[in-house]
């Protein structure tokens, strides 16, 4: 059973305001780009009108300003902001995906660019 979006503020993970640009899709050779709006170890949330349904497995690519070396990873789609179905009206339409296959090597790139506080957008 997935968590409502309601549960989501007691994760684990707080997530930080972050602006990437974040590279996703079902199939990895035909990757969508949109940008997040928050981010943590345990996954990010995207800005977009091309909402995928709950639980859909997505490859996942994003460059940190801190690292030359591309995180790729996979991610599930764990709740969605549809535009016609508002969830969480302080986000825009989007999706909050939860990561799935980050390496340790990943999560502690993430952490060291959100524990740097330099929040710099990533075009």
């Amino acid at each position: 059973m997935l968590p409502d979006p309601e549960s989501l503020e007691k994760r684990p993970d707080p997530r930080y305001l972050a602006r990437i640009t974040m590279f996703y899709g079902p199939f990895p050779e035909e990757l969508l780009s949109d940008y997040s709006i928050n981010l943590s170890t345990g996954g990010v949330f995207i800005e977009s009108n091309m909402i995928l349904p709950q639980n859909t497995v997505l490859t996942v690519k994003f460059n940190l300003p801190n690292s030359a070396v591309p995180i790729y990873t996979h991610a599930r789609v764990a709740w969605v902001n549809d535009p016609d179905n508002i969830k969480k009206a302080l986000l825009p339409p989007g999706m909050g995906l939860q990561f799935l296959t980050l390496t340790m090597e990943d999560m502690h790139t993430i952490q060291t660019f959100l524990d740097s506080g330099d929040f710099v957008p990533a075009w």
